[in-house]
């Protein structure tokens, strides 16, 4: 019951946090509660059942947390601004112990499956807002949000990791739930166009490729011609589909407009050359987490992780920040080398080109300031510590 009680409210907190309080109003102190209350419940659990809360601690989360640490220490005697400084440590913490719960309840649960689920709800609930009651954005007319607050791109990266989700739970096998998930595909792909996130709708494309080429594929070479039939069947209705309804679509909307603008903008080229001088003037420690729009003349954060990391917590900061990023890859490659089954190869695979989505869109966005980027982060690093006890058993 009290892992029930804590899916419950990490249930809300995503709904909040994700989409009432863009499309209706926030509550004070909201957030707060109902992540407060997930950790209760599961430190409550942890107590009854006996269980080391430190067990669960990951390599990862221990070097996110000393990168925190780090942070502020550092920080504290380079920001020019320390509010931002401890604004922005204090909301990491909190987005470490998100992640450490995804984490624990996984663990108890023995998958991930609860997360993608809910993921896939909550992101088909912001399609389906975006799309009837959508509204334009406040700084450029044409790129449609779900309420003035939201931001076009954040919503865009929302359509992405749901069709990441929502592929995983694909099964081509199943002509019905083949076809319904295939449909819920191109909802996402429709609305990411109406957000006209350039980013958003690369990585979809990109993403689709790798699926079709490194499973899809595979799945459809092992298959009885009965279910090869189902699925070219699938696939010639959606692609059909996707003709008809998205091509023309496409070509009347503001992300056709904001591609043809794509390399004429130099705004972001100067912000990564600034993150570098910023990098230059303090190399070890940086300038303050946070600290890059005090001293940038844009007043703004530098839209990369990358560039963040290096100019706001120098080469210190950034190995201990990238770090776990290498022990993820190092991760799925020994998943994807053991002898597992099929589904669960299928589903590494997936969760890899989720992350490698999350590698590439870190160019343009920032994962540690970022709710979002938290949760999948937090899915990639529980499937890793769900099955690696599978996976040495495989490599014993």
């Amino acid at each position: 019951m009290l892992i029930k009680a804590s899916k419950v409210l990490y249930i809300l907190f995503v709904l909040y946090c994700g989409w009432f309080q863009i499309v209706f109003f926030a509550i004070p102190h909201m957030l707060l509660i109902l992540g407060s209350g997930m950790m209760y419940f599961i430190v409550l659990h942890s107590l009854i059942n006996r269980t080391s809360l430190l067990k669960f601690l990951t390599g990862e989360l221990q070097l996110w947390l000393l990168f925190a640490f780090t942070s502020l220490l550092f920080g504290l005697f380079v920001a020019v601004n320390p509010d931002n400084l401890i604004g922005s440590v204090t909301t990491f913490f909190q987005y470490l112990l998100l992640i450490y719960g995804i984490i624990y309840i996984s663990n108890q649960d023995g998958n991930i499956d609860f997360f993608i689920n809910v993921f896939i709800i909550f992101v088909i609930i912001c399609a389906i807002t975006t799309i009837f009651w959508g509204v334009d954005s406040i700084n450029e007319k044409g790129r449609i949000v779900m309420g003035p607050t939201d931001n076009p791109n954040s919503l865009g990266f929302i359509m992405v990791y749901g069709i990441c989700f929502i592929l995983y739970k694909q099964n081509l096998t199943k002509l019905f739930y083949s076809l319904l998930s295939l449909s819920f595909v191109l909802l996402l792909i429709y609305v990411c166009i109406m957000t006209g996130s350039r980013k958003s709708f690369i990585s979809i494309i990109l993403f689709i490729v790798y699926w079709f080429v490194y499973i899809a594929f595979n799945e459809i070479k092992v298959s009885r011609i009965s279910v090869k039939l189902k699925v070219m069947i699938s696939m010639l209705l959606l692609i059909g589909a996707a003709y008809y309804i998205l091509v023309p679509y496409f070509g009347n909307t503001v992300l056709t407009t904001r591609f043809n603008t794509f390399f004429e903008q130099d705004t972001r080229e100067n912000m990564y050359l600034e993150a570098f001088e910023f990098f230059k003037q303090s190399p070890l420690v940086g300038v303050g987490l946070n600290n890059f729009r005090s001293l940038s003349m844009y007043k703004t954060y530098s839209h990369s992780t990358y560039a963040e990391a290096l100019s706001c917590t120098g080469i210190i900061g950034s190995i201990l920040y990238f770090t776990p990023y290498i022990l993820l890859l190092l991760h799925y490659r020994r998943m994807l080398t053991s002898k597992l089954n099929a589904t669960l190869i299928k589903q590494t695979r997936i969760m890899l080109g989720l992350f490698g989505l999350l590698l590439f869109l870190g160019v343009g966005m920032i994962h540690f300031y970022e709710i979002t980027s938290t949760i999948i982060f937090g899915m990639l690093f529980a499937f890793n510590n769900v099955n690696k006890n599978l996976v040495s058993k495989h490599n014993i």
